[in-house]
């Protein structure tokens, strides 16, 4: 199973964070937000649930027979806890 390097966990977390901060340092400094940047943060989080749910989408096959599989693999390992305890 391949591992996931921890670059990978961290970018949504930090791109949302930014925004936030940058949103939340414009309302306390300028107590406005320019309609431009409400466009483009919108357009950015729109672009970002579109595109997990086209990635989602394609993949939905191969994700639900590796859920499969581990359930699988749970229940040939229980079984044989099973046998052995029994034995």
């Amino acid at each position: 199973m391949r591992r996931l390097s921890r670059s990978t966990h961290f970018g949504i977390p930090a791109i949302l964070s930014t925004l936030i901060f940058r949103l939340d340092r414009a309302l306390i400094e300028n107590h406005y937000i320019d309609p431009a940047t409400t466009a483009m943060v919108t357009q950015i989080v729109a672009g970002v649930v579109i595109s997990v749910g086209v990635a989602v989408g394609l993949f939905w096959r191969k994700i639900v027979l590796f859920l499969q599989n581990l359930s699988i693999k749970r229940t040939q390992k229980s079984i044989e806890k099973h046998a052995e305890r029994d034995h």
